[in-house]
């Protein structure tokens, strides 16, 4: 496993162009590159690359990174083999890389490390917690010690201090226990229900852990010399006996569905840790079974990353079929009400991955209307090409045709031949079809280094953003003085297991949006994103309060909310008035300058 020093001196010495143009080719555009995605149907180039900023990406399907994750997926490698072979080719001498006799050493960190989360869960007053929750979930003391459950404790030092002399400092880094900040290394789980993730021989190698409160929810060990996320997958060394066995696996998303689901007899599920289902996973997969059945939450499934899961699955040579849910329900919550057999009949009654698809698209859009067979032919036409089965596409057509009431030969020939959506900034669109707003551009302008954070700092925090891009916010909050900031927060991203965050991030390096005054577009977004959107809440709970106030007679505290209200509805006509006063000098808003957005990405 490559140190971070040694996946510097790899960036810098090696040429992501030069990598790239081995396997697709490319021609100039602008300050960038651009060519035909290798990872899907890609007729109308939309694939991006920087040579400057050491990244891809491709507004088609979705993927970017840096060059080791092109590798990785291109080639189907792990992280230590893309970093071994960009080694070798740099002439980079690994400081890290291991015999087996170190590697022995990491899995002895990480098996003392779960023994440990494992005793404090078991035997401390403060475990209470993380105990009463497991208990909620059904899983009793057996279940704990049959899957190897523990709690890690509040605090920053626990585990450096409880094996710091024992092993060291950087084992425990290197097994993905401690960080690195900029004060010195910290515990990396605190506070969380700890579940271990086991290797095929049933050896601890890595761990998720669950917040009670705080984001993110869910935490996983970052990559180490023992773990990939991306080639492994939660309980795969108790389920493959019985995956085989049933000729299918199900595939759920977190922990606890998976310790559900085997405690009621579903011994072939596995957890992918997430919706974004990697080459990795579905290699892995399909060294045991030839279907997948998907038995995610009905919003999770329909979500754009298990989407291109399902395409990854499907394209690797698996059947795929997608388990329905209500919408209050998951794979857990079903059992937990109705038993096994009720999950047992969802998965027999899962229907193809591409006719799951078509269902959502109409539950979003109106097929009646003419702007839903928009809509509906505008998503499918990214779902078509990132099929590789020319019988499968066909099919795809044919329910897109009778699903809108139109010729399936024409909606064929729309599918394959349209451009595909706008890259984000080139209009309405966002990431992932969500609505390009304020926010989007504050990313933008920080990630392609227009802006640095200190300036977005004395305004706002990463708390003040929305969950999905708020890990963005605090990697470039926490990120170092850098000339490529970009590259630094997608890896860091990368290593907090951050898949689909860091293929966003990396988006927003290409996306295609100018400011005609940068200085004054940086304003606007920050009244729009965050000054505006904190005075409506303090606007809110100010008129809350003076609603219970009144209602309770009590006249002091109704004067002075009322002077709070006032001076609130003061301030925000103050912001309006200086938002006019932008716009009028420069005759209109930002968003509506000619030449400010310019062409489709591809």
């Amino acid at each position: 496993m490559a140190l971070r020093q040694d996946v510097e001196a790899i960036k810098e010495r090696v040429d992501l162009v030069s990598v790239v143009s081995r396997y697709v080719t490319l021609t100039k555009s602008g300050s960038g590159q651009k060519g035909r995605c290798p990872f899907h149907k890609d007729d109308t180039p939309s694939f991006t690359v920087s040579g400057e900023k050491g990244l891809w990406h491709c507004f088609g399907c979705g993927e970017g990174g840096d060059v080791f994750a092109f590798l990785m997926k291109i080639e189907k490698l792990s992280f230590v083999e893309a970093a071994q072979r960009l080694a070798d080719e740099a002439g980079v001498s690994l400081t890290s890389r291991r015999e087996d006799g170190e590697r022995d050493k990491l899995r002895a960190v990480v098996a003392a490390a779960a023994e440990h989360y494992a005793a404090n869960l078991a035997n401390t007053g403060q475990g209470a917690r993380a105990r009463a929750y497991l208990e909620s979930r059904g899983f009793e003391e057996a279940a704990w010690k049959r899957y190897g459950l523990g709690y890690a404790l509040p605090g920053w030092d626990n585990v450096k201090r409880e094996f710091g002399a024992r092993f060291g400092a950087e084992n425990l880094l290197l097994a993905g226990l401690l960080v690195e900040g900029e004060k010195g290394s910290y515990d990396r789980f605190r506070d969380r229900t700890m579940f271990p993730i086991y290797d095929l021989s049933g050896r601890p190698i890595a761990f998720g852990g669950r917040a009670f409160d705080g984001e993110p929810k869910y935490l996983n060990s970052s990559t180490t010399p023992l773990f990939d996320k991306s080639r492994h997958l939660y309980g795969l060394h108790w389920a493959r006996d019985a995956m085989r066995e049933a000729g299918h696996a199900v595939l759920v998303e977190g922990y606890t569905d998976v310790l559900t689901l085997h405690e009621a007899g579903i011994r072939n599920a596995v957890g992918s840790m997430g919706t974004s289902l990697t080459q990795g996973q579905a290699d892995l997969l399909g060294r045991f079974v030839q279907e997948v059945v998907i038995a995610y939450d009905r919003d999770a499934a329909g979500g754009a990353g298990a989407v291109r899961g399902m395409q990854i699955l499907r394209n690797s040579g698996l059947a795929v079929r997608v388990a329905k849910f209500a919408a209050d329900e998951d794979p857990d919550s079903l059992v937990r009400k109705f038993g096994g057999d009720s999950m047992r009949d969802a998965v027999r009654d899962a229907v193809p991955f591409h006719h799951f698809y078509l269902e959502s698209l109409v539950a979003k859009h109106d097929p009646a209307t003419a702007a839903g067979k928009e809509q509906i032919l505008a998503q499918a036409t990214e779902f078509y090409r990132g099929v590789r089965s020319l019988p499968l596409q066909q099919e795809i057509a044919r329910g897109v045709g009778d699903l809108l009431g139109l010729p399936r030969e024409r909606v064929a020939h729309v599918l394959a031949t349209r451009p595909l959506q706008r890259a984000p900034g080139a209009g309405e669109e966002g990431v992932g079809g969500a609505q390009w707003r304020a926010e989007d551009d504050l990313l933008t302008m920080l990630l392609r280094g227009d802006v640095e954070w200190a300036r977005i700092a004395a305004v706002a925090s990463p708390a003040d953003f929305t969950p999905a891009h708020r890990p963005i916010f605090e990697a470039l909050a926490n990120a170092p003085e850098s000339h490529n900031i970009s590259a630094w927060v997608v890896e860091r991203l990368r290593e907090q297991g951050l898949e689909e965050q860091a293929g966003v991030a990396s988006s927003y390096v290409f996306a295609e949006v100018e400011f005609a005054d940068l200085d004054r577009a940086l304003e606007e977004k920050l009244d729009q994103a965050v000054r505006l959107p904190a005075l409506e809440r303090k606007m809110a709970n100010v008129a809350r309060a003076l609603r219970t106030a009144d209602a309770a007679g009590d006249r002091a505290a109704v004067d002075r909310l009322t002077l709070e209200q006032h001076g609130l509805t003061l301030e925000k006509s103050s912001l309006s008035k200086k938002r006019d006063a932008r716009r009028g000098m420069h005759g209109r808003d930002e968003g509506e300058a000619q030449g400010e957005i310019t062409s489709e990405a591809g």
